[in-house]
């Protein structure tokens, strides 16, 4: 199994000695881009199967289970659009759970971490009304389980995980409803065997332009995935066949 293993820009801006190379054509392409960054939140249920080595079975994790087991986690968009309609969205996402549990084969604790981070190019066209956003790029996922079986005849520790990229293809939907309300739906869907078999995405929901630079939202979204690596019946195999989905809340800020 392979091993396990994210920039500010920041820049000085000393006034007197940089004056005389600023032009009109680099702050005209300055303003030709329209960015925006936003932090959200994600109220999850996961479920479905996960095998570690030759232990499996089914994953069942609801909202209230995730933030009482929250140990770390952290979700952050960031966009950028140029006049031409061209260009780029990054995405990241964290969750770090622990629990400890009692199951057929001893009292466990598990501690479960999912980190997912998009990287895509974006098209933008269409009209005042409707707007479409072509994109394509990657999904990077990276799972880490470790299990501590502390009594029973298999106490010991399991540890298992992997980290694998995605190519993905999709497309976001707008309607501006009126000067304060739009509309949104999302889709993509990726793996094709390049790293996992399959991998999907459908969000939807509203955003409301409450401020002139700021943004409120809220939509729904699912996140699957079919990922199997080594050989099935070894201590090498590891599958991760799951769907992550809930509402999802944050604000946007424009610059």
């Amino acid at each position: 199994m392979p091993q396990k293993t994210t920039s500010l820009l920041t820049g000085p801006i000393l006034i007197a000695a940089t004056t005389s190379f600023l032009s009109v054509d680099s702050l005209a392409a300055q303003d030709s881009w329209d960015f925006v960054i936003a932090p959200y939140l994600l109220a999850p249920s996961i479920s479905g199967t996960s095998t570690l080595g030759r232990l499996g079975g089914d994953i069942s994790v609801d909202p209230g289970d995730v933030f009482r087991n929250m140990e770390a986690g952290g979700m952050l968009r960031f966009e950028g659009r140029h006049h031409t309609g061209y260009g780029f969205a990054l995405d990241y996402a964290f969750m770090n759970l622990g629990n400890g549990a009692t199951s057929p084969i001893g009292d466990i604790r598990a501690d479960y971490k999912q980190s997912i981070f998009e990287a895509v190019a974006t098209y933008r066209f269409g009209n005042d009304s409707d707007t479409f956003d072509a994109y394509a790029g990657v999904r990077h996922w990276d799972i880490d389980v470790n299990l501590d079986i502390l009594t029973g005849p298999a106490a010991g520790n399991l540890q298992r995980g992997d980290n694998w990229t995605d190519p993905i293809v999709g497309l976001r939907w707008q309607r501006r409803l009126n000067p304060k309300w739009r509309v949104l739906m999302q889709g993509d869907l990726g793996g094709f065997g390049v790293g996992s078999d399959f991998t999907w995405n459908l969000m939807g929901g509203f955003a409301y332009d409450r401020w002139q630079n700021t943004s409120l939202f809220m939509t729904y979204r699912a996140l699957g995935v079919d990922y199997k690596s080594g050989t099935p019946g070894t201590p090498s195999f590891f599958e991760y066949d799951t769907v992550t989905q809930g509402l999802l809340a944050g604000v946007g800020f424009r610059f």
